[in-house]
């Protein structure tokens, strides 16, 4: 061959076939992962009530939301955001903490006293409604690290997670001092429930479940859904025995048989349980959509929240789901619910959304 001349070889039938066939298959994955973005979650005529917007007076993200009734509550995000409304939502009010940290977690026990968590190892406490913030703890406790959530039995008693690490923070006299404990993983972290002061849940991302008989003072490590959860974000319990889990996991292609093509390259996941944590079984909710919380009214009938406005409804224990018109697109992160009539959820760009009840 003479030098400075380049030999082509023509393509075969075989390989223009192929061709075309891989093709359309692409074209039809990116339609259906382009459909994962822009579906409208049009919600069903039977769902039991309808989600319509508030006003929060901002956007900045909010992290968690708390209420104790069907009016009083509280939401908590980024740059030291923290609202309060007393007419259930119509209309909010922002309230000064004295922090511009980023703040995750929000729980009252009743209309004065609550506590609010946030990065840098930032705890702050109100007695009176949140009109004036405290902050409780200090370095040589938290050690700067990040918050994850925050919850308490009583008045007294509340423990709080932090989002990596082994250690957790404990109280027994309203948060005046914390002692720091430790889990035998050091997994991420998101979330913590208790459902009394002796039996308590934590997640983590590696698909494992911590759960506790004794409110916190020891730790036993049980496996996740089936042990292939990838993102473990919001846990919920209605009692003993039943509790889910939210968040997410990947698809994984089989090639063995030739190029395949999944409907999502992730998926929301519910994980449930029927015996206290003890097994756990995973279920795909096939929306292509992170889920980052849940909650419950009972043991048939749950909401959870995720990705580009996102919200589903169960009433068979999280068995079946089905998705409710939400008119957003932001990124929900945490959910409420008060009774089958009230509940609220908010996220990213100050979105919060109420449920009414039909």
């Amino acid at each position: 061959m003479l030098k400075g001349f380049h030999y082509t070889r023509q393509p075969t039938l075989e390989v223009l076939i192929g061709a075309v066939i891989f093709a359309a298959a692409l074209l039809t994955a990116t339609f259906v992962i382009t459909e994962r973005y822009d579906g409208d979650g049009t919600s069903t005529s039977d769902t039991p009530g309808v989600w319509s917007a508030q006003n929060s007076g901002t956007d900045t993200n909010l992290n968690a939301v708390d209420f104790v009734d069907a009016q009083n509550g509280w939401a908590v995000g980024g740059n030291g955001t923290v609202l309060r409304t007393s007419d259930a939502g119509q209309t909010w009010e922002a309230q000064n903490t004295g922090t511009r940290l980023e703040l995750t977690s929000v729980d009252f026990h009743d209309i004065n006293e609550g506590w609010v968590v946030g990065k840098l190892g930032l705890i702050i406490h109100t007695s009176d409604g949140g009109q004036t913030w405290d902050t409780q703890a200090g370095p040589e406790i938290t050690l700067g690290i990040n918050l994850a959530s925050v919850i308490f039995t009583d008045f007294q008693t509340g423990l709080i997670l932090a989002e990596r690490g082994s250690g957790i923070l404990r109280t027994v006299d309203g948060g005046a001092t914390w002692t720091r404990e430790f889990l035998s993983n050091t997994s991420a972290r998101s979330d913590v429930f208790f459902l009394n002061a002796n039996r308590g849940w934590i997640p983590f991302s590696g698909g494992g479940v911590f759960h506790t008989f004794d409110g916190g003072e020891t730790w036993e490590l049980t496996p996740g859904a089936n042990g292939t959860v990838v993102g473990q974000q919001g846990i919920f319990f209605v009692d003993e025995n039943n509790g889910w889990i939210a968040g997410s996991r990947g698809r994984n292609s089989d090639v063995s048989g030739g190029l395949q093509f999944n409907q999502f390259l992730t998926d929301g996941m519910v994980a449930r349980t029927t015996d206290g944590g003890q097994t756990w079984q995973r279920h795909d909710v096939r929306t292509g959509r992170f889920l980052w919380d849940l909650a419950f009214l009972d043991t048939r009938r749950g909401w959870a929240v995720g990705s580009f406005g996102s919200i589903i409804y169960t009433d068979d224990g999280g068995m079946n789901w089905e998705s409710q018109a939400t008119g957003a697109d932001q990124i929900l992160r945490s959910v409420a619910f008060i009774d089958p009539n009230n509940g609220w959820t908010v996220g990213d760009g100050g979105t919060i959304l109420k449920f009414t009840g039909r």
